[in-house]
């Protein structure tokens, strides 16, 4: 049996996947426009995404000091790459 790591799991799992291409596709976007898309149901399972594609160095989060106050997130160099290769899987798959 082959025994993916959490983070792989993390990866394929619910909604995320789409979050990375969307951020690619738009180079950056606000939080209400990502959940809007609908890839998850819940706000709570959502920001959990975020929260964790933020902390492995996939996404990074900027906060925007206007009224009111709101987040905008980009993808980082890593995130770029894991972009291109989930891509590059598409098409071959």
């Amino acid at each position: 049996m082959i025994d993916l790591s959490s983070k792989l799991r993390f990866l394929f799992g619910k909604g995320v996947i789409e979050t990375i291409f969307y951020i690619a596709e738009f180079k950056k976007a606000g939080y209400y426009e990502l959940y809007r898309q609908g890839f998850v149901v819940s706000r709570q399972a959502f920001s959990g995404i975020l929260k964790v594609l933020e902390e492995n160095g996939i996404a990074e989060r900027k906060l925007i000091e206007n009224r009111p106050p709101r987040v905008e997130y980009s993808l980082t160099g890593k995130g770029k790459e894991i972009a291109a290769s989930l891509k590059h899987l598409n098409g071959i798959v």
